[in-house]
Formats: structure tokens, C-alpha cells, sequence
């Protein structure tokens, strides 16, 4: 039996790393996450100390009877953890999720956040 069989039978879904940019303006960092196939009510995004976890899952719909000639895709779980720097004010972390990708906004603290500096003319 193969190890994709058993880990199948073991878990519900199989575990997926998936697909992310990081992005770094200057107040914020972004994270996008590539999660096709994933619905709204089945992602979860935590934090545990220093930890950012991203979980999902795909519910595609099961064939039943029918004859399936060729499957290219199954569900999945998708995993992904970030460790996040003392940098991100992590109590105003925000997502948003459309069209299977997860943007998370990831705030700088104030006092790290670039700023412009007036210039005045000297009379």
C-alpha cells in the first residue's frame, strides 16, 4: 500500500502547503495565500505567540456512483504557519478572503512606521 493510501486513511484530507507572497510596504506587510477551492466558513486564521496559522479546507463534491474516468484534484487541507516578527501589531492584523486567495494585512507598530518629514522654509 502507499504512503498517499495510508496518510489518506489516516487524515481526512491530505495536507497541502500552499502557495504565498510576502509584500512589504511602508506601514505594513502583506501575506497573500493561494487557496483554490477553499469556502469562507472552512478557513481559519490564528495566532499563538509568535506564530500566524492559516488552515483550510476544500469541499468539493464526492462523485457517488458514478464512473470517474480521470481525477486530477482532491480535497485537501491546506497548512501554513508564519512566524511573525516583534515589527507586526498583531492585535490589528486583518484578512480578507475572494476568489480563493487570502490577503492578510499585517500592521507595523506606530512607532516603526516610516514617516515623512516636513520640510520648512527658513526665513
Amino acid at each position: 500500500m502507499s504512503n498517499n493510501v495510508e496518510k489518506k486513511q489516516e487524515y481526512e484530507y491530505e495536507i497541502v502547503k500552499p502557495y504565498a507572497d510576502i509584500l512589504q510596504k511602508d506601514n505594513a506587510y502583506y501575506i497573500l495565500v493561494d487557496m483554490p477551492g477553499v469556502d469562507k466558513k472552512d478557513l481559519n486564521i490564528s495566532i499563538d505567540k509568535d506564530i500566524l496559522t492559516i488552515e483550510g479546507k476544500t469541499s468539493y463534491p464526492e462523485f457517488g456512483k458514478e464512473k470517474l474516468w480521470e481525477q486530477e484534484f482532491d480535497n485537501v487541507k491546506y497548512v501554513r504557519r508564519f512566524t511573525l516578527a516583534d515589527t507586526v501589531d498583531k492585535e490589528k492584523i486583518k484578512a480578507n478572503f475572494k476568489n480563493g486567495v487570502l490577503k492578510i494585512y499585517l500592521p507595523k507598530v506606530a512607532e516603526l512606521q516610516s514617516k515623512k518629514i516636513k520640510i520648512e522654509m527658513e526665513e
